[in-house]
């Protein structure tokens, strides 16, 4: 059986260190000569084809990534997105030829997520779907330290762009078996969380210890515990934490911010 799995959720939430821990179970997540290169993190685990494709796929939206817009599936149904989303299985076939278990890491995937979604069932494989995510208050402080030029962005735009990923992750997964991952967990109960990870996906739990061992808790210096101090965010963040989010709150915040939605575009 093939398996792909899927991290998902807003960057500078765990992502990196998760697939770290996955590619200690063999997961393949592509050739490391592919890799983003970045200074805020040892190996990335993020492939630069896949950023460019993703970011193509939202140009044909009419958008850029750390734009304001949030999609349905429907908007990928359009002929300019089907155009290039042809290409996705033999650019897949191409990084990973015969793999058994591999693993994509994109934050962009939480808004492109159904054209992958197809690409990868029509090449037979099994979607395991990992959502990992961060105090949004932490997030805030390590996505401000980005090397990104953040001109222009208030807090409440950054913690926005949190949300928008979060949601659109929980809405276009409602469908699946989703193993969720908090990156608090995930530095100060390391060993837990990867004998979770090996019961949940059926892991060799002989490489527990492995996996565990690639977290380094000095990587946890954004540590949050009190409200961000934006009501909207809190009560998100705790639906997030009690699991209780889903694809209905997407939906109600897409109504809610009509300036976000996507309108008819070429």
């Amino acid at each position: 059986m093939k398996t792909a799995f899927l991290l998902l959720g807003a960057q500078r939430s765990g992502t990196s260190v998760t697939s770290h821990m996955l590619s200690k179970f063999d997961v393949n997540f592509g050739d490391p000569n592919h890799f983003l290169q970045a200074d805020h993190n040892p190996i990335f685990f993020e492939l630069k084809w896949i950023n460019q494709y993703n970011d193509r796929l939202i140009q044909r939206l009419g958008y850029q990534y750390t734009d304001p817009f949030l999609p349905i599936e429907a908007d990928y149904d359009r002929a300019s997105i089907t155009e290039i989303a042809k290409e996705l299985p033999s650019l897949i076939q191409q990084e990973w030829q015969d793999a058994l278990k591999i693993g994509i890491k994109d934050p962009r995937i939480s808004l492109t997520f159904p054209v992958w979604q197809r690409a990868l069932i029509d090449l037979g494989y099994v979607l395991k779907i990992i959502f990992v995510f961060r105090h949004p208050g932490e997030f805030l402080r390590s996505n401000q330290k980005l090397f990104q030029n953040w001109q222009g962005w208030n807090e409440e735009r950054h913690l926005h762009f949190w949300l928008r990923l979060t949601l659109a992750a929980i809405y276009f997964t409602r469908n699946y078996s989703v193993f969720f991952v908090h990156y608090d967990d995930l530095m100060e109960h390391s060993l837990e969380v990867a004998k979770q990870l090996a019961h949940f996906f059926d892991l060799d739990e002989n490489q527990v210890a492995a996996a565990a061992a690639v977290v380094n808790p000095a990587y946890h210096h954004q540590k949050q515990r009190t409200p961000t101090g934006y009501p909207f965010i809190d009560h998100y963040y705790s639906l997030l934490c009690s699991h209780s989010l889903s694809e209905a709150d997407y939906l109600r915040y897409r109504q809610a911010n009509p300036s976000f939605l996507l309108h008819d575009r070429p």
